[in-house]
């Protein structure tokens, strides 16, 4: 082998453990010598660069060569797409050396963690003086961190909607309770984002006779008797509906769209009848029942949810005084 041969495979080989990602080309694109982990990741760069590197600088030719030479002699930032790894982009500078070759060193910038896992390179295949596992460690980190952080996010967002359920439950049914009611009710009288008036019915519902079965059958039995007409209320009413205990043996549905009398009727009449089976045996008093107080919105005199409110309490007690177990729809 000539000394012009041998001086060629020694640069060659200290180039490789100095500079492994290097990359020598002769100005007609002949590989002379390609570093360790460059060939590592294009392990067939001996063929030729057409189909394995591309330009990756916007606008300008994706011919490698054309790429390399241009950005070479224009003495620019050089940047080689990997094909067909189009997410992989190679970064560096390159310089002409004594016979008119080209001398590259390339890197991979912040595409390093894709191309550590595409050729599943190592601490070993960079030099000692590149931070690129550094990098590689930090950019790790920094996800860790980030996904701790959206974890910690979703768990906050959890806790408080399961906090602001809480606040507007009634613990002994289940039931909405008199936040939810007032949160749900001025909603419901503001007008739709196109300005239209969204209508509704609202049930004011209490329980007749109901202090005789806390008086004679104990606390207990009231609160059994209370939980139970709550599920009288969810099973008769709709997904969209809102049945809330406001206090007592009080409690109040809220209604969206439903306007007609009749639906209301055949409603009141299936309230009415589930309630009155609950009566406890052992009472031996009047039967426990429920009287209702229905409005239709919108109507005059109530725009405010206090002003609804009071006009369902009025249809209540007007049930009350026509002798109870019975419904009034104003």
């Amino acid at each position: 082998m000539s000394m012009a041969g041998k001086s060629c495979l020694v640069r060659g080989a200290a180039l490789a453990q100095l500079l492994p990602m290097h990359l020598w080309l002769r100005d007609d694109g002949t590989v002379i010598s390609a570093g360790p982990t460059l060939a590592k990741l294009l392990p067939d760069l001996d063929a030729g660069l057409v189909g394995r590197l591309s330009g990756a600088r916007p606008g300008e030719p994706a011919d490698p060569m054309t790429a390399i030479r241009g950005a070479v002699d224009g003495r620019r930032r050089l940047f080689l797409r990997v094909e067909p790894e189009s997410r992989l982009v190679l970064r560096g500078h390159g310089v002409r050396v004594f016979d008119g070759s080209l001398l590259l060193n390339l890197g991979f910038g912040i595409g390093l963690h894709h191309a550590i896992r595409q050729a599943g390179l190592t601490d070993a295949d960079f030099a000692p003086s590149d931070l690129a596992m550094e990098l590689l460690f930090l950019h790790e980190a920094n996800r860790g961190v980030l996904m701790e952080l959206s974890r910690f996010n979703e768990q906050l967002a959890e806790s408080r909607a399961s906090a602001l359920k809480q606040a507007q439950t009634d613990p002994l049914t289940g039931l909405g309770n008199r936040r939810k009611l007032d949160l749900t009710l001025s909603s419901a009288l503001k007008p739709s984002e196109t300005g239209d008036i969204r209508p509704f019915a609202l049930v004011h519902l209490d329980l007749d006779n109901f202090k005789q079965v806390n008086d004679r059958l104990g606390h207990q039995a009231g609160d059994d008797l209370l939980r139970a007409v709550g599920k009288v209320l969810r099973d008769q009413i709709r997904r969209a509906d809102t049945a809330t205990r406001i206090g007592g043996d009080e409690f109040v549905l809220l209604l969206p769209g439903m306007i007609s009398r009749p639906a209301l009727e055949q409603l009141s009449g299936r309230i009415i009848t589930a309630i009155n089976a609950l009566t406890p045996s052992q009472l031996s008093g009047p039967p426990v029942s429920t009287s209702l107080g229905i409005i239709i919105w919108p109507t005059d005199g109530a725009e405010h949810p206090d002003e609804v409110l009071a006009l369902a309490d009025e249809a209540l007690y007007a049930s009350k005084r026509s002798g109870r177990s019975r419904a009034t729809i104003r």
